[in-house]
């Protein structure tokens, strides 16, 4: 399979990058700056684009798509709702024949969700309500969008994002959240993203991952 990658230049998307290859994928790295994908492997090419800008976007040629891209601060940001609507006009676009329809998104699980445990829903609403009040709106600003999209779309909703090493053993919750589940590692995070990419049971839907 032909995976285009946005956001493969930190955290989630390095690793995901690095986990895509070894399973033999044929891979292309999108960034803003070609120089910060370290990784070097055979199926691995790197192009250079900005979700924000999209006439540097070009898809041709993908089985799927997968939008990693977040914002690293916490203040006002259009990376989530601009960035990613850029994408999908640049898939709806696609003149070739050979249009990619598969699109997977991870945004954050900052929104309301029917299963959260009690303090689950404290700290959550405690967040978006004051640091990560930005990055919420944003998220769910594309995840809004998303509905309309004539895509074989999945949004997964992470919570908070650590560096541990991968487990290899986490929850996940289809149009839920996993209840209790406050952190994952941006390893096991990758790991389902990639399994998430050939699954065709999420598709069009929403999932929750936790450990």
């Amino acid at each position: 399979m032909r995976i285009i990658v946005f956001g493969a230049t930190r955290g989630t998307g390095r690793h995901f990058v690095r986990l895509a290859l070894a399973e033999g994928h044929d891979v292309v790295a999108v960034a803003r700056k070609p120089e910060a994908v370290t990784e070097r492997h055979p199926n691995l090419s790197v192009r250079q684009g900005d979700v924000l800008a999209p006439e540097t976007l070009d898809v041709k040629g993908a089985d799927a798509v997968v939008f990693l891209a977040g914002p690293s601060e916490a203040g006002p940001t259009r990376l989530y709702s601009q960035g990613g609507g850029n994408v999908m006009d640049a898939m709806a676009g696609q003149q070739d024949g050979h249009a990619a329809r598969r699109l997977v998104v991870v945004t954050n699980a900052l929104g309301d969700h029917p299963s959260a445990a009690p303090l689950q829903r404290l700290l959550t609403r405690m967040a978006r309500a004051t640091a990560l009040r930005h990055v919420h709106r944003d998220a769910r600003l594309l995840e809004r969008e998303i509905l309309g999209r004539d895509l074989d779309w999945t949004v997964i909703q992470p919570p908070r994002l650590t560096d541990k090493p991968a487990t290899g053993v986490y929850r996940t919750a289809l149009n839920d959240c996993v209840r209790g589940g406050l952190t994952i590692s941006r390893e096991d995070l990758a790991h389902y993203v990639l399994t998430a990419v050939t699954s065709p049971e999420t598709i069009r839907a929403t999932v929750g991952i936790a450990h």
